[in-house]
C-alpha cells in the first residue's frame, strides 16, 4: 500500500522566529507597504499581511528593516509559497520567499539581522 505522507527532507538552515518590529520591505512599486516577518533562515523568510494575495512575478527583490532602521538592502528573492491563514473580512495570509545569489555584503549583513531581530529558534520539522 502507498503512504499518502510525502518524505520532506529536514531544512538546510534552522529557522528563527522573528522579533515584533522585524519588517520586510517588498518594492512592489510607490504604494510598498513593510511585512511583519514570521520566521527567518539563512535560505528564506516568511511574512505576514493582509489583503489580496501578491502577484509571484512582482516578488524579485526585498529589503530588511528593524522598526525604521534598514539593515539588509536589496536582496534578491522569489517567491516559494502563499496561503490563506485566516478567512476574515480581510483575509490574513503568509508569503515565503527565498533568497537567491546575496553578496558576501549581504549574506553578512543578513547574518547579523538574525543574530540582533529574530527571538529564538524554531523546531525542526
Amino acid at each position: 500500500m502507498e503512504s499518502r505522507l510525502k518524505y520532506q527532507p529536514a531544512r538546510a538552515h534552522q529557522r528563527f522566529k522573528a522579533a515584533h518590529r522585524a519588517l520586510v520591505l517588498i518594492d512592489t512599486g510607490p504604494e510598498s507597504l513593510p511585512y511583519h516577518i514570521m520566521d527567518i533562515s539563512e535560505s528564506g523568510l516568511s511574512f505576514r499581511y493582509l489583503g489580496q494575495k501578491l502577484k509571484r512575478s512582482e516578488v524579485k527583490e526585498i529589503s530588511l528593516y528593524n522598526d525604521f532602521d534598514l539593515i539588509v538592502e536589496s536582496i534578491p528573492v522569489r517567491a516559494v509559497s502563499d496561503h490563506r491563514l485566516q478567512d476574515n473580512l480581510v483575509p490574513v495570509r503568509r508569503g515565503s520567499l527565498a533568497f537567491r545569489d546575496l553578496s558576501p555584503d549581504q549574506r553578512s549583513q543578513l547574518g547579523k539581522f538574525i543574530q540582533n531581530y529574530t527571538e529564538a529558534p524554531l523546531p525542526i520539522k
